[in-house]
């Protein structure tokens, strides 16, 4: 029996509508490998293209950041990068990337190669987009043990695809209709100022 494990994203990305940007930069390094200087890369790209502010803007830059016409060159973004004196530096582009590779929209790992944009990432940065139906295949399609994923390998126990078990767990105890789960939910506030 596996021991207890939280799966967790970075909370780099908070709005998963940033997701779709993200994934753009990232496009642009499809088949490189992704090492540690293509974590780096990452990063400072996100930087340039505005998606990712450090805390800490040298004034010598912070022009960019008031004029959003203006464009980052790379070297500017890469000098905020480096300013920020990161312990881990390269670990900030996996940190960019870990919500894309758990949904199945890249796999972008050290040991795995060149950066993939998968099927399901090709069509969810596409004009044809449908995010609901794209986060709901992403969710059918997680699984554990994954190839990606040395938290929740098979010899840890793990046989498992979350979303079905708990469709399941619902069904069982006649959790959810269909109704109640393509329909968003909005508690009030009153509920929560019972307990």
């Amino acid at each position: 029996m596996a021991g207890k494990l939280l799966w967790s994203m970075s909370t780099t990305v908070r709005n998963p509508e940033r997701l779709v940007p993200f994934l753009r930069v990232l496009k642009g390094l499809e088949d490189v490998d992704f090492t540690k200087d293509t974590q780096m890369k990452y990063q400072v790209l996100l930087i340039k293209e505005r998606l990712y502010t450090p805390k800490e803007i040298p004034l010598k830059y912070q022009n960019f950041f008031a004029d959003a016409t203006k464009e980052i060159p790379y070297s500017v973004a890469n000098d905020i990068f480096e300013s920020q004196n990161y312990e881990d530096p390269p670990m900030r582009g996996r940190q960019s990337v870990n919500p894309l590779n758990k949904l199945g929209f890249s796999i972008a790992k050290e040991r795995m190669g060149g950066v993939k944009i998968t099927n399901l990432g090709n069509l969810f940065i596409s004009p044809d987009a449908n995010v609901g139906h794209i986060f709901f295949k992403s969710f059918l399609k997680l699984q554990f043990p994954n190839p990606i994923s040395t938290d929740f390998s098979e010899e840890k126990g793990f046989n498992v695809r979350p979303f079905i078990a708990a469709m399941h767990l619902m069904k069982k105890t006649e959790g959810l209709s269909q109704e109640e789960f393509f329909t968003p939910c909005y508690w009030p506030r009153e509920k929560f100022k019972e307990n």
